[in-house]
């Protein structure tokens, strides 16, 4: 893997004024989350080295084009690039809701009590404005943005599966562009905070890398210093209360309205609230992150929600199998060699010489054997050609 090698911008600007308040919580889960999250905001250091901090276009578009490691951060983002057309308010975003016919939102609150509920629209909107001291922290997750797609042009630009799709739409009749972007519109979403909130440390699904923009109010991203693989295969291997066995320490940021944060595949975090937010964001893929992405898949198919707090579906293998079939002969020779090493993360070894003995391996984790196989076959056709490739080579 190459080195990151963008000049770091210079700076005067603080990444974390946030102090996490003491819980009083007797719920015993809840504790354990909030006393795993003071061990590691004890542990975060300011340190400019952990971050990749970008301000232009240019340096955005270059580091896309890269298996980046370190996380992006570019403040005042949307000072260059406005989110016209959504909310700039908590309190307009509900409305907009509310002419879109949504009724109910699912509220989790790890913070006090570890539930997960349904709360009316209009229950909500209370919630919100009430004084934040009479309401418990509230995290409304995931909600899918109906509203209008801003994904980043940055991103629109390398993003691996809305180009696979727009291929095999083009080749597929007048019909399938529209529903292949209304597929992409489960890649873009809103995340409502109500103060005090907590997300607990986890890993993004699916191998996914992940954009944030601020909207309104704050959020606290805690994320490891110098993340490599071993950080996401320690999630998977101990969970994420285990704050010992992350070695290197913690970073955190705090996303204020405009900000743009991106996290590569696999990068474990934890957030928190320290007042009512809103934050727009989305998921995506990249060709230079493939292998990395298909790494972290596997892993998630291994342990499930002791390394996410989502659930490998279906439509996600379909999007690999995609993402490969659509790019499989343009991948250059890191590429190349990224995804098919891979392989050894889903049980393909050197054992492995043939498409039967692929096809032999067994399916990790519960449920979508036969996607996993034909995974496997892609993943192995694309090393048997990679090695074809440099026999060549050596052969000139």
């Amino acid at each position: 893997m190459q080195p990151d090698t963008t000049e770091q911008p210079t700076t005067t600007d603080i990444l974390s004024l946030t102090t996490l308040p003491t819980n009083t919580s007797t719920n015993e889960k809840v504790r354990e989350k909030w006393k795993f999250l003071h061990s590691i905001d004890a542990r975060c250091q300011a340190d400019e080295a952990s971050i990749t901090r970008v301000m232009s276009d240019e340096q955005l578009n270059r580091l896309l084009l890269q298996p980046f490691q370190k996380p992006i951060l570019w403040r005042n983002f949307a000072e260059q690039h406005p989110l016209h057309g959504i909310p700039s308010s908590i309190s307009d975003f509900l409305r907009e809701l509310g002419q879109l016919g949504i009724e109910k939102l699912e509220a989790h609150n790890y913070a006090e009590e570890d539930t997960n509920d349904e709360l009316d629209l209009n229950e909500t909107v209370e919630h919100f404005e009430a004084p934040p001291e009479t309401r418990p922290p509230l995290n409304f997750l995931d909600i899918r943005n109906l509203i209008l797609s801003r994904v980043p042009v940055h991103v629109n630009k390398v993003d691996l599966l809305r180009l696979a799709q727009r291929r095999k739409a083009g080749s597929a009749g007048k019909g399938r562009p529209l529903k292949a972007l209304l597929d992409y519109a489960d890649h873009e979403f809103f995340l409502l905070s109500s103060r005090h909130s907590i997300s607990p440390l986890h890993v993004d699904t699916a191998g996914q890398l992940t954009y944030i923009v601020g909207i309104s109010g704050c959020k606290t991203w805690y994320l490891p210093r110098n993340f490599t693989a071993d950080k996401y295969e320690i999630l998977a291997t101990y969970g994420s209360s285990t704050t010992e066995t992350y070695y290197d320490d913690w970073v955190k940021v705090d996303i204020m309205p405009g900000d743009l944060l991106i996290m590569p595949p696999g990068c474990p975090h934890a957030v928190f609230t320290p007042e009512h937010a809103l934050t727009f964001g989305g998921n995506f893929y990249t060709l230079p992150h493939l292998g990395s992405s298909l790494r972290v898949l596997a892993l998630q198919a291994q342990f499930n929600f002791v390394f996410s707090n989502e659930s490998i579906t279906e439509q996600d293998y379909r999007n690999f199998l995609d993402m490969l079939e659509a790019y499989k002969d343009e991948m250059n020779p890191q590429q190349m060699g990224s995804v098919a090493s891979s392989g050894i993360a889903w049980g393909i070894t050197d054992q492995h010489k043939t498409r039967k003995d692929v096809s032999k391996i067994c399916a990790r984790g519960q449920g979508f054997g036969k996607l996993q196989a034909k995974l496997r076959l892609l993943i192995w056709e694309i090393h048997t050609k990679g090695e074809a490739k440099l026999h060549q080579e050596d052969c000139f």
